[in-house]
C-alpha cells in the first residue's frame, strides 16, 4: 500500500470514530448538546467493559519497493528481445525447472531434484552416445487461476520454442529428439547426442515454463498474448501495466514456499534519463536500479541511504559486433560488406583502439581490458593480448588496398579485397544501445576518434535495445542486417560457453534469423566441426577444444572483444536480499527479498 493510501485510510478511521462518538451509543433522539449530560463523569468513567466502544483495529501498511528500469520491456519472454528486462520481469512471475545462484551453483525450482548419474536420472549410452534424464516436477505449484503446473507445460513451451515456423532457437534444441510425458509430474528428455548443459535446458535467464491451457500456441512462442498478460507460477502476480510508465505486481498468495514472497508490492517505473534514475536513488524514491552506471556506483559510495551489490564474477564483455554482409542483407557470401569482410580491416580495427583509456577515464576502473570469450574458469585459455598500435593499424589498412590518395583524411578501396568499387570511402555507421548510459556514449566516441586517426570515418548513432535486438519480422536491426557495427556488451550465464556464447554467435547455422545470434555472419568450418567436438563429458579435452577454438576466434574476430562492463544492482540500504550476479538477472531471487523501516 502506498503511503498516501495509507494515511488516507487512517483519516477516514478516525473520521468514522468522531461520528460514531456524536451519534451517542443507542438513543434514537439525539442529546440537546446546550443541556448537561444526564450522567455524572465519575459514572461514565465507571460503566461496564462491555458497553465501551473497542478501539479500532491496527492497520498495517503494505510493504513495498521500486524497481527503476530505462525502458519498457517488451513483455515477459525473454526470448522475444535480449534487453535483460523481460528477464527481470520473467522472474517476478514464471519458474523454469531449475535456475543458477550468483556463485554458478545450479538449483532446482519447478523440478522436485536435479537429475544425476548418481540418482538415476541421467542415463547414457555410450555405445550411440544418446543420453535420456528424466525430471521429477513438484506436485505443489498452481498457476494463478489454480490450474497445477505439470509436465504438460513444460512439453507445450519446449514444442512452441521449437516450432519452425513460429519458434525460435534454443539452448539444446538441436540435440533434442522428443520429451516424453510418463505422468502429470515426470517426464523423460531423450537426446540424440550428449548435451553437457542439460541442467539449464528448461531453467536459467531465459527459460520460463508457460501455462498450455492459457497461452495460444497458434499465435507463435514469441508474438503469443500472454506475453503481455502471463499467468503466474512463480512469487508475484502481475496487477497493472501503464506502458511507458510503471508495471505493478502483487505477492502470489499461493506460492508454494511458504512466508514468501517478503514484499508485498513490487513497483517498476520506466525512467529513461540516467540522471534522473540516480537521483531518485539518492533521494529515496526508488530502492532498485538495475544495472548502475558506473558514475552511479562513484555517486552512492558516499551516501547512506544507498549500496551497490557487486556480482561475484565477471560475465558481460563489450564488443564490437561487425556485419560481415552488405547493410541491409543476411548473406555475407552473396553480399559481402564493402569494409568490414575483409579480416585485416577487422585486425586494424582492433588495433587502432585505445582500451586502457576506456577503461581508466570513462569507466573509472571499474572495467577491465579483455580480448577473448574463453577468458572464464574452468575454460580459461592463454590468449595474448593484442598491442594497442595506431602505426600498425594504419600500416595494415594500407596492405589491405584503403588509401587516402585525394587527402581528406579518409580512406577509399583502391584494390581492396572486399570487392567495393574503386573509390569507395571507408566510412560506416557506429551504433550503441541507449539503455547503458553516458559511459557507453563516450567510449563510442573516444573509437570513434582513435579509428579517425587512422583514416576510417563513422556515422554515430544510438536505438534503444529492442530496436536493435528485436527479432527478424519486428524489424530488429541485426536480425535483418540493417547494421555496419555496432558495440553492445554480453556473455554466457553459468559455466559453460558451449551452446550460449559459441554456437549462438559464431555458429554457422546460428546466422539464420531468428535461429541464432550470429548476427555478423560469419561463416568458418574449422569452428564449426571444433564446437560440435565440444559435445562429450571428457573436461580437459573439452579445455583444450576450447582454446583452439578461441585461437580462431582471436585470428578471424567475427566479434572484437574490448573490455569487461560490470555487473551490479543499486539498492535502497533498507531492501535486503538482492545479489547482483553475471547468472541471471538481478531478480533471480526476488522471493527472498525482504524491507525494513
Amino acid at each position: 500500500m502506498k503511503k498516501q493510501e495509507f494515511w488516507l485510510l487512517i483519516s477516514l478511521l478516525v473520521v468514522i470514530s468522531l461520528l460514531a462518538v456524536a451519534c451517542g451509543s443507542g438513543d434514537d433522539e439525539a442529546t440537546d448538546a446546550s443541556e448537561p449530560a444526564d450522567v455524572s463523569q465519575e459514572e461514565a468513567t465507571e460503566a461496564p467493559a462491555e458497553e465501551t466502544a473497542e478501539e479500532p483495529a491496527e492497520v498495517m501498511e503494505e510493504s513495498s519497493i521500486t524497481i527503476i528500469i530505462p525502458e519498457d520491456p517488451a513483455g515477459f519472454n525473454a526470448y522475444a528481445a535480449d534487453t535483460g528486462y523481460s528477464q527481470m520481469l520473467m522472474e517476478l512471475v514464471m519458474m523454469g525447472l531449475t535456475d543458477l545462484d550468483a556463485e554458478g551453483n545450479i538449483f532446482p525450482e519447478l523440478a522436485a531434484e536435479l537429475p544425476t548419474i548418481e540418482n538415476g536420472g541421467v542415463v547414457f549410452d555410450e555405445e550411440n552416445w544418446t543420453m535420456d534424464v528424466t525430471w521429477k516436477l513438484r506436485d505443489d505449484v498452481f498457476w494463478s487461476d489454480g490450474e497445477p503446473v505439470t509436465v504438460d507445460d513444460v512439453i507445450f513451451t519446449w514444442d512452441a520454442i521449437g516450432d519452425p515456423e513460429l519458434g525460435t532457437w534454443s539452448d539444446g534444441i538441436d540435440y533434442t529428439d522428443s520429451i516424453e510425458k510418463v505422468d502429470d509430474h515426470t517426464m523423460i528428455v531423450h537426446y540424440n547426442s550428449v548435451f553437457p548443459n542439460y541442467l539449464l535446458q528448461f531453467g536459467s535467464e531465459d527459460f520460463g515454463v508457460w501455462p498450455a491451457h492459457y497461452c495460444d500456441a497458434s499465435q507463435g512462442f514469441l508474438s503469443w498474448d500472454c506475453n503481455r498478460e502471463p499467468l503466474s507460477n512463480g512469487p508475484y502476480l502481475l496487477e497493472e501495466w501503464e506502458t511507458g510508465d510503471h508495471i505493478t505486481f502483487v505477492r502470489n498468495p499461493d506460492y508454494h514456499e511458504e512466508g514468501k514472497p517478503g514484499i508485498d508490492k513490487i513497483f517498476v517505473r520506466i525512467v529513461p534519463e540516467s540522471s534522473v534514475a540516480q537521483q531518485l536513488m539518492l533521494e529515496g524514491d526508488a530502492d532498485v536500479q538495475i544495472w548502475p552506471t558506473e558514475s552511479d556506483a562513484e555517486a552512492y559510495k558516499n551516501a547512506d541511504n544507498v549500496e551497490v551489490s557487486f556480482a561475484p564474477s565477471e560475465r558481460w564483455v563489450m564488443r564490437l559486433v561487425p556485419n560481415l554482409a552488405a547493410k541491409g542483407e543476411i548473406d555475407s557470401e552473396a553480399y559481402p560488406h564493402p569494409i568490414l569482410s575483409d579480416v585485416n580491416v577487422r585486425q586494424a580495427l582492433r588495433m587502432a583502439i585505445d582500451v586502457d583509456t576506456i577503461t581508466e577515464d570513462i569507466f573509472l576502473g571499474y572495467s577491465k581490458p579483455q580480448w577473448t570469450e574463453m577468458f572464464r574458469p574452468p575454460y580459461a585459455c592463454e590468449i595474448p593480448r593484442p598491442a594497442y598500435d595506431p602505426e600498425g593499424a594504419a600500416a595494415l589498412l594500407e596492405e589491405a588496398g584503403w588509401i587516402d590518395e585525394d587527402g581528406d583524411g579518409i580512406r577509399e578501396c583502391h584494390g581492396c579485397a572486399t570487392g567495393a568499387e574503386e573509390g569507395y570511402p571507408m566510412s560506416m555507421e557506429f551504433m550503441i544501445y541507449a539503455e547503458y548510459g553516458e559511459e557507453l556514449e563516450l567510449a563510442q566516441q573516444l573509437i570513434a576518434e582513435n579509428w579517425r586517426d587512422v583514416g576510417i570515418d563513422t556515422e554515430l548513432s544510438m536505438v534503444e535495445g529492442t530496436t536493435m535486438w528485436s527479432g527478424f519480422e519486428d524489424g530488429g536491426l541485426e536480425q535483418t542486417g540493417n547494421y555496419d557495427i555496432n558495440m553492445w556488451d554480453d556473455g554466457y550465464p553459468g559455466i559453460d560457453p558451449t551452446d550460449w556464447e559459441l554456437w549462438n554467435f559464431y555458429y554457422s547455422e546460428a546466422a539464420e534469423p531468428d535461429y541464432g545470434w550470429n548476427v555478423q555472419r560469419w561463416y568458418n568450418e574449422d569452428f564449426d566441426a571444433l564446437l560440435d567436438e565440444a559435445y562429450t563429458l571428457d573436461e580437459e579435452y573439452r579445455k583444450e577444444l576450447f582454446c583452439d577454438i578461441a585461437q580462431i576466434l582471436d585470428e578471424e574476430l567475427p566479434q572484437i572483444m574490448l573490455f569487461t562492463a560490470f555487473d551490479a544492482s543499486g539498492h535502497s540500504a533498507r531492501l535486503q536480499g538482492l545479489q547482483a550476479t553475471v547468472n541471471d538477472t538481478h531478480t533471480w531471487n526476488v522471493a527472498d527479498w525482504t524491507v525494513s523501516e
